[in-house]
């Protein structure tokens, strides 16, 4: 049987659902990847993580030539250029690995719809995601809204039946009709020139990372994870964005490590709860589409939110007077990510200091972080903004200086990326303004905390009567 295998979120030939299946039952393989027009002109701007995207191709590609095979690139609709591939190649089957946002889904249906038409089978597998929404049910059957209930019912059935990890295949012989269309440079599909200091692409630099992360950081991830000076996290997430490696072979290596050394237990337990958060936000996409065009607790949908260019371009260039914020900003268009507790701080304050729309927020991330994720963007953005799933109520509110001094005590993390205020020692760099001249260049504060977060709780109770 001749059999594509149509790569999207799953650029890696390990532990690869679908892929595993197309090599079981081709005699003849044709691997493919689809530049999707419609899904780069809505992420045209998003240059880091094309970038990300383009290295992941690369060196899979680089992979499956190893292999005695090689990546088909076509650049077109999906549903247009999967069903003329499968007529040159006279393909029966192909396969692919699921999406859960509503742009894949339609995407997906279109796909598979022509496929039919010219006689063409079509097998998907789950493979994103470690438990898809309808395996993570209720008492009731219903969909949780809420993290810790889901937290305890997905680490229930993972202890029931853990999924395996599935190894590298043997790869068939590529399709002899196959085109060897090569990946196209950057510029051919209307990426500028970035300098945002990526991290290196592909399966093999996920896996080192992987590797080095629970050799070290995940011992003590539970304590220092919130600590943006420290480099305490796995910065695994751009792979799992884009499938360089699985999330399945993330969580079967971290409780083997918590196995064989009990003292990494705790830290890794957290560390894979926020992998089960992940899983989480991917749940409340695939069941509420939605939460991508309003708030999750539609109630929310009535608030007032300012429109002040001002604000939300000194936001954008971090030069807010915040130092905590301007430094997560700044590493955000440097490197194209940000610390996770920095993510809340900055996230916290667009919305409760400026009055700003979160939905603002999520397209401006979605822009510039390598690891942007329609699902995870989202549900972090509802988080911070108290309209999504999260229990807690509308009066979290993050004071930027209080949370800059817990979690950065020493300021390393600001003055590595706030250069203005180095010569400002230990915690006086979270408070510029009482240090007079010192503080050179850097603004003033665009908002003062105190009166903003008085606005923020009136706009808010002014519509709770309506839920929250």
């Amino acid at each position: 049987m001749r059999v594509i295998h149509w790569f999207r979120s799953d650029l890696r030939v390990a532990d690869n659902t679908a892929l595993a299946h197309a090599c079981r039952r081709a005699d003849a393989l044709a691997p493919v990847f689809v530049l999707d027009d419609a899904l780069l002109a809505r992420h045209r701007e998003a240059h880091p993580r094309l970038r990300f995207l383009h290295a992941c191709l690369d060196d899979l590609a680089s992979a499956l030539e190893a292999a005695g095979s090689g990546l088909i690139v076509l650049r077109g609709a999906p549903h247009r250029c999967l069903p003329a591939l499968a007529r040159a190649c006279k393909a029966s089957l192909v396969t692919w690995n699921r999406d859960y946002g509503p742009h894949a889904k339609e995407r997906d249906r279109k796909v598979r719809d022509a496929l039919a038409r010219d006689g063409v089978d079509v097998r998907t597998f789950k493979d994103r995601v470690v438990f898809e929404v309808d395996e993570i049910r209720t008492v009731h059957g219903g969909t949780y809204s809420v993290y810790t209930p889901y937290r305890r019912a997905w680490w229930r059935r993972y202890q029931a039946r853990p999924p395996g990890v599935i190894p590298a295949p043997a790869l068939p012989p590529r399709i002899p009709e196959a085109p060897a269309d090569a990946l196209p440079p950057l510029r051919g599909r209307g990426v500028r020139a970035d300098t945002t200091d990526i991290p290196r692409g592909g399966a093999s630099a996920a896996r080192e990372r992987l590797d080095g992360f629970l050799g070290g950081a995940a011992h003590r991830y539970r304590t220092d994870r919130d600590f943006p000076a420290l480099a305490g996290t796995s910065r695994l997430s751009p792979y799992l964005r884009f499938g360089a490696i699985s999330v399945r072979e993330c969580v079967r290596a971290g409780l083997a490590l918590a196995a064989a050394e009990p003292e990494a237990e705790q830290g890794v337990g957290t560390w894979i709860d926020e992998l089960v958060w992940r899983e989480f936000y991917h749940a409340i996409l695939d069941a509420h589409p939605r939460v991508l065009e309003g708030a999750f607790r539609e109630a929310y949908d009535a608030l007032e939110w300012d429109d002040d260019a001002g604000r939300r371009q000194a936001w954008q260039a971090g030069m807010t007077g915040y130092p905590i914020v301007d430094a997560g900003m700044r590493e955000l268009a440097a490197t194209g990510w940000m610390h996770n507790r920095v993510r809340m701080i900055v996230a916290s304050f667009l919305v409760k200091d400026l009055h700003l729309d979160w939905r603002e927020g999520e397209r401006w991330f979605m822009r510039r972080l390598v690891d942007g994720d329609p699902a995870s963007n989202n549900g972090g953005w509802q988080w911070a903004a108290s309209t999504g799933t999260d229990a807690q109520p509308y009066f979290r509110i993050f004071n930027p200086t209080s949370q800059g001094e817990r979690f950065d005590p020493g300021g390393e993390y600001v003055r590595r990326w706030v250069p203005e205020l180095e010569g400002l020692p230990g915690k006086a760099v979270h408070r510029p303004w009482t240090a007079g001249g010192s503080s050179r260049a850097y603004p003033a504060r665009i908002v003062d905390h105190a009166r903003e977060r008085a606005v923020a709780l009136a706009r808010f109770r002014a519509v709770r009567g309506g839920g929250g």
